[in-house]
């Protein structure tokens, strides 16, 4: 026998031993769940003798929390810093970040410098370090998509932890739950949500950072720095979205746009208001009065806050490429995206 063939032989044995261990039989277990039919069963009963009884977790016990959720450079930290300044509410920043806001000896002291009026991230996490025993960093790449029936107990326990920390009315930033919020809405039905979204072309651009690195004329994914976890994203979510997996030969643009366009329409179909960043930032006084009007607050109490930080944005997608670049990519994402949703016999 061949070299060849003696090492096909010997691979093919290690992978039939492999896909009989119990090792892989648990991790491939842990990563495809099977229970939503039993959680829909209503098969819960409390116990008979009632020592072993859990009690029962309300949703805070003051005004119903709020959700954020947005893009990463969607202008989600500036809608975070505009609750920040209302009062009586605390709002957490970004809560699943790997940094962890709540643990001093990891979350370190810079910020980003275009996040205008922050000085820090992490102040409402003050006396939070339990939050240590439940935080999972797999949080931040791992089932981006969560349907109602997803399980996650750590979670949970992680969000309820953060709503009731406080007598003031939470408000939760997240860059991270735009395909959780059908698990966000069924957990929390009394929340209000927020979905801040911004122009895909500038949003692109903020994300490069330094555009001239990833020309508009690139061929492929090559010289493309992925500042925020794209790739992550599109490797996790092809098991829901499996055209997320054809982009190798497009320009990473297309693949921006794709995930971006996914993440408006869950925005808009599970939140109770979207704001648009480039409204937020060019008249933030009457913007916030809708958003709160929406969420049942008094849009009286802006008068009590500061919104100086806050200034226009200057559109830079033309010194990127022309309209047609941009128009030619969206609409071949957009053509797959409304097979994708309007496509299914009904």
């Amino acid at each position: 026998m061949s070299l060849k063939g003696q090492l096909k032989r010997q691979l093919m044995g290690f992978v039939q031993r492999l896909q009989q261990s119990e090792e892989l039989r648990l991790y491939a277990n842990r990563k495809a769940h099977d229970y939503d039919v039993i959680r829909k069963a209503g098969l819960y009963q409390p116990s008979p003798y009632g020592e072993v009884e859990t009690p029962r977790r309300e949703g805070g016990g003051q005004a119903s929390p709020i959700f954020i959720t947005g893009r990463f450079r969607s202008g989600s930290t500036l809608l975070w810093n505009l609750f920040r300044n209302l009062p009586g509410h605390k709002a957490f920043y970004e809560p699943f970040n790997e940094r962890r806001w709540f643990d001093p000896m990891r979350r370190g002291e810079h910020t980003d410098t275009t996040h205008r009026g922050v000085t820090d991230y992490w102040a409402e996490y003050q006396n939070l370090e339990s939050l240590t025993a439940l935080y999972n960093e797999d949080w931040i790449r791992y089932r981006l998509y969560m349907s109602e029936t997803c399980f996650d107990y750590r979670m949970k326990r992680f969000v309820d932890t953060l709503v009731s920390s406080s007598e003031e009315r939470a408000v939760l930033q997240f860059n991270r739950v735009d395909f959780r919020l059908p698990w966000l809405r069924a957990n929390y039905p009394y929340a209000r949500i927020v979905h801040v979204y911004r122009n895909p072309r500038d949003q692109w651009c903020s994300s490069l950072r330094n555009e001239g690195d990833y020309p508009a004329s690139a061929m492929s994914g090559s010289g493309f720095v992925d500042h925020f976890y794209l790739g992550v994203w599109a490797r996790d979510l092809v098991r829901q979205f499996p055209f997320l997996a054809d982009y190798d030969s497009h320009h990473r643009y297309y693949l921006f746009y794709m995930v971006w366009k996914l993440s408006y329409c869950f925005g808009v179909h599970y939140s109770d208001i979207s704001v648009a960043m480039e409204s937020l930032t060019e008249n933030p006084s009457t913007c916030m009065a809708d958003v709160l009007v929406a969420i049942g607050a008094d849009p009286a109490i802006l008068g009590e806050a500061d919104l100086t930080f806050v200034k226009p944005v200057t559109s830079r997608w033309q010194d990127y490429a022309d309209d047609a670049w941009f128009s030619r990519i969206e609409q071949e994402g957009e053509a797959v995206i409304r097979e994708f949703f309007q496509g299914v016999v009904r």
